[in-house]
């Protein structure tokens, strides 16, 4: 796991997001550890996520991170299948967290790819469970911290990957970012909406 600067995680605002209004209904959008990457943020309800042993793209091993907050269900992940990299813009996501079932997903609290029907388990590290992903969503570390209930972003694993991402999409990263904006860093903060507000359309599938 490699650690990154500290991200404060906030709100569409800009006031730190609190874990206590974290929803369980649907996935938050946030970039880390580059602009150009978007991430997860995910409320499990009542349950609270696993560790388990996985393998990044690049064959190295890792432990998934323990889930955070009150009730250990709070977890982020980069939000870029690992099959063909399909990943959420601000047109459409095909990717999505299925609180409760559905057609692909089969059953509540799945990640499910719609466009080739990869499904992962983000109570257990986001592993790969159906479909044609060779490994599991790659894990994004948070802290909380109890007193003031914020939330950080720490660490991930995949430098190898993202750089394959940028590659691929380079040209739709541009358009949006700039030259060389995607490949920059987050701040010390980072804005954190509900997908439904970061994309126009967010396919059932």
């Amino acid at each position: 796991m490699q650690t990154y600067g500290p991200t404060l995680l906030v709100d569409a605002a800009g006031q730190p997001l609190k874990a206590s209004d974290v929803q369980a209904d649907e996935a938050m959008v946030f970039a880390y550890p580059y602009q150009g990457v978007p991430c997860y943020l995910i409320n499990l309800g009542q349950y609270a996520a696993q560790q388990v042993s996985l393998t990044a793209p690049d064959g190295s091993a890792y432990q998934s991170p323990q889930g955070v907050g009150p009730n250990q269900s709070l977890v982020a992940f980069v939000a870029i299948c690992t099959h063909q990299l399909t990943y959420p813009t601000p047109r459409i996501s095909l990717l999505r967290y299925a609180s409760s079932s559905s057609e692909i997903a089969q059953q509540a609290k799945r990640i499910v790819c719609c466009a080739h029907g990869s499904v992962f388990d983000p109570v257990q590290g986001a592993r790969q469970v159906a479909g044609p992903a060779p490994n599991a969503l790659l894990p994004v570390m948070l802290s909380h911290d109890a007193d003031t209930d914020q939330l950080k972003a720490t660490g991930t694993v995949g430098e190898g990957f993202f750089q394959r991402f940028f590659k691929a999409y380079k040209g739709d990263l541009i358009e949006r970012f700039g030259p060389g904006g995607y490949r920059q860093p987050v701040s010390a903060h980072t804005r954190t909406i509900p997908l439904s507000q970061f994309s126009a359309q967010v396919p059932a599938c």
